[in-house]
């Protein structure tokens, strides 16, 4: 008999050694009780769930293994999504003008890898930007969310949520607050860093016509792509919260500032921050 739920939480990864901190499977099963275990065929983890609508499983790193775990669970008869919320909850980069701990809900995510590049000295009237929308796949890498449930997760998540900060944060010390914003998504299976790709980035993203954007992660267009082709896209949100920047400051290289960028600090407080809002966002669907 199949688990029917109310509720998907599709984090990335459970424990990963190059983190600096534990998975982001960990604070679900700390805040509910999901002792219940199922394996579905094609999905790389037990499904965790409350035996009353709540499912958390990972997905994996990456679109790839996203879109796989996506589509092995709305295609096998193990699990039930008729009726189910499907949320990516996990850590994100972001431009250096969102505090780290903020939390980024989706309106859109634009897949970074549907491109064309060429190379970096041709003179194209682009200002030396050597990427451009695919002529190919025009449109297939833009995701915009339903709208009426981006807005209800949003009143949700303002009227439960007070985000955490951490005293050693660099944010915190300038005063800059953690927030919870709506904007886009840049997904990538390229794991980028750095004030060049970020400029390539913010121009492509404002090509396809959805800039600024406010978050950088590697999992999110996968899982909306395959929830599409299910006929699910209207039931997905991506929660994110921010751990790291995505470019050096001034005077560092980028190898160098990605080496350092991602603290266990800024590992902890960003996804705190990310399961406390989707977590009220859970709650406010399940009643």
């Amino acid at each position: 008999m199949s688990v029917a739920l109310d509720a998907l939480v599709l984090p990335a990864f459970e424990e990963l050694d190059p983190l600096p901190s534990a998975g982001e499977v960990g604070p679900w099963e700390d805040a509910y009780d999901l002792t219940e275990r199922i394996d579905v065929p094609g999905v790389p983890a037990p499904l965790r769930h409350d035996g009353d609508g709540l499912g958390v499983v990972p997905t994996g790193i990456g679109k790839t293994a996203a879109a796989t775990t996506t589509a092995a669970l709305r295609a096998g008869d193990a699990v039930d999504l008729t009726d189910a919320l499907v949320l990516s909850v996990g850590i994100a980069g972001a431009p250096p003008d969102l505090p780290v701990g903020s939390v980024v809900i989706a309106d859109a995510i634009v897949d970074w890898d549907d491109k064309c590049r060429f190379d970096p000295d041709d003179e194209d009237g682009t200002g030396g930007v050597p990427v451009a929308p695919d002529p190919y796949t025009e449109g297939q890498g833009v995701f915009d969310l339903d709208p009426d449930l981006v807005s209800t997760a949003t009143e949700a998540a303002d009227d439960a949520v007070d985000l955490t900060t951490h005293a050693d944060l660099e944010d915190a010390a300038e005063g800059s607050d953690p927030t919870v914003v709506v904007g886009t998504n840049v997904c990538a299976d390229e794991l980028w860093h750095g004030r060049t790709v970020a400029e390539h980035v913010s121009w492509f993203v404002e090509a396809v016509g959805r800039g600024p954007y406010r978050a950088t992660e590697m999992e999110d267009y996968g899982t909306a792509a395959a929830l599409r082709r299910f006929g699910l896209g209207d039931r997905y949100l991506s929660v994110r919260g921010v751990s790291n920047h995505d470019r050096p400051e001034p005077g560092t290289s980028s190898r160098e500032s990605f080496e350092t960028s991602l603290t266990e600090t800024g590992v902890e407080v960003g996804l705190a921050n990310a399961v406390r809002v989707a977590r009220a966002i859970v709650d406010d669907r399940r009643g």
